[in-house]
């Protein structure tokens, strides 16, 4: 996944979009673009009436095409479950604490989990799918992991 601002001139200090890269093409006057498929957070959303982290995001189908220059970095998206097991390793690194309590991460899905010296500031997860025609949230089904 990656942050975007969504257009080159976004305001300072603007919490930015965060996103999945489907598709990626150069258009008809030679500037890279890309379609993205996005992820609400929580506070955007209308009917999210309970607590919520400061990293919980929601996957949509919400799609849309931008410049590859409105990309600002890359950000990881896990599932919940992966979340809490990454965060516990994270925890757990210098305290006496038995490996055997929390299983590895990096069973899981290799290829998107985050090494070990990746900023939490850059690590979310999606906890459920948001409709945003029916303008409801959806628990994340299994077979949702898979387009995190």
């Amino acid at each position: 996944a990656v942050v975007s601002t969504q257009s080159t001139g976004g305001a300072t200090g603007e919490r930015p979009f965060v996103g999945k890269i489907v598709a990626m093409w150069q258009d008809n006057l030679g500037e890279m673009m890309v379609t993205m498929c996005w992820f609400y957070r929580p506070g955007d959303l209308e009917n999210i009436r309970t607590p919520y982290g400061a990293h919980e995001l929601y996957l949509s189908k919400h799609t849309d095409d931008n410049s590859v220059a409105t990309i600002q970095g890359k950000v990881y998206v896990l599932s919940y479950p992966e979340y809490c097991r990454y965060y516990s390793h994270k925890v757990a690194r210098g305290k006496t604490i038995a490996p055997s309590i929390v299983p590895d991460v990096h069973q899981w899905r290799e290829e998107v989990v985050p090494v070990s010296g990746v900023n939490m500031d850059s690590i979310y997860y999606c906890r459920g799918v948001y409709d945003f025609r029916l303008r409801r949230t959806l628990k994340q089904q299994l077979y949702y992991t898979k387009y995190l």
